[in-house]
C-alpha cells in the first residue's frame, strides 16, 4: 500500500491560489514608479502620466483617443451608456461578463434590456447574431449595441479567432448597430493567437484594456475609441 511522504516541517506551507488573475500585485519596480510619478489634473488634462497611458493604450489599440477609468466594469457600462438610449436593446453573449458579473448594470444605469445568445465558450456566430436582429418597428426594443468579450471569462478563457470576430462585426455595422469589446483579457488573447491587438479592435467602435487582469495593477482600465465617443464617454464618467 503506496503512503504519500508527509510535508517536510521545516519548510513553510504552500499555498496555490488559482482564484483569479486579478489577485496579483504590484512589484516592486511598479511601486518605485508610482511613488516618482509627476502628476496633475486628470480632468484639465495636466496629468502627464494618465496622458501617456491613454495615448499609448489607443495606439496599441489602432484607436482616436481613449479614456482611464476605474475599473472594466465602469468601461462596459460608459460603453452602453454612450452608444445607447434608455429602451434600447443590446446583444451580448448570455455568460458574458455585462450579464453574468455587473449587477444588473445596462438596466440599472442605461436603461437598456441585454438579450443573451447563445454559443459554445462564451461566443456566438454571425449566424446566431443575424437570427436575433428583429424586424424594426415601433412596438420592439431598438438594437443598437452588439458586445463580444475577448477573452471569454466565464466560456473558460476562450479566444474568439480574428474571422469570427470580424464577421460578427461585418453582420452588425451592416445591420447599423455599434460594436463593443470587453477586452478585460485581450492580451490573453494577442499572446495565445499572435494576433495584433490593433487587428482584434479594429472593427470595434469601442474597446477598453484592464490592468488588473494578470498585470499586477491595484486598479484601473482604459477605454477606447472615436475622440467623438470619447467625449461622451467623458461627460458620463463626470456624472
Amino acid at each position: 500500500m503506496y503512503t504519500p511522504p508527509r510535508p517536510d516541517p521545516s519548510l513553510p506551507p504552500l499555498r496555490v491560489n488559482l482564484y483569479s488573475d486579478t489577485q496579483t500585485k504590484p512589484s516592486p519596480a511598479m511601486k518605485e514608479a508610482m511613488m516618482r510619478a509627476e502628476v496633475g489634473d486628470e480632468q484639465l488634462g495636466e496629468d502627464p502620466a494618465v496622458n501617456a497611458l491613454c495615448d499609448r493604450m489607443a495606439a496599441l489599440l489602432g484607436k482616436e483617443a481613449a479614456l482611464f477609468l476605474p475599473s472594466g466594469t465602469m468601461c462596459n457600462q460608459i460603453a452602453i451608456l454612450t452608444h445607447t438610449r434608455p429602451g434600447d436593446e443590446v446583444l451580448a453573449h448570455e455568460r458574458s461578463h455585462i450579464i453574468m458579473s455587473e449587477g444588473g448594470g445596462p438596466g440599472a444605469l442605461a436603461g437598456v434590456m441585454v438579450n443573451g445568445l447563445r454559443g459554445a465558450r462564451g461566443q456566438f456566430d454571425a449566424e446566431t447574431l443575424a437570427a436575433s436582429f428583429r424586424p424594426r418597428s415601433r412596438y420592439a426594443p431598438p438594437q443598437t449595441l452588439v458586445a463580444v468579450e475577448q477573452t471569454a471569462n466565464h466560456g473558460g478563457g476562450s479566444v474568439w479567432p480574428l474571422d469570427k470576430l470580424d464577421e460578427v462585426a461585418e453582420a452588425t455595422h451592416q445591420r447599423g448597430l455599434a460594436t463593443h469589446m470587453d477586452g478585460a483579457r485581450l492580451m490573453n488573447a494577442v499572446i495565445a493567437s499572435g494576433t495584433a491587438a490593433s487587428d482584434f479592435a479594429q472593427q470595434m467602435d469601442s474597446v477598453w484594456l484592464d490592468f488588473t487582469k494578470g498585470l499586477g495593477a491595484p486598479r484601473g482600465a482604459v477605454i477606447c475609441g472615436p475622440a467623438s465617443f470619447i467625449d461622451t464617454a467623458w461627460r458620463w464618467k463626470q456624472r
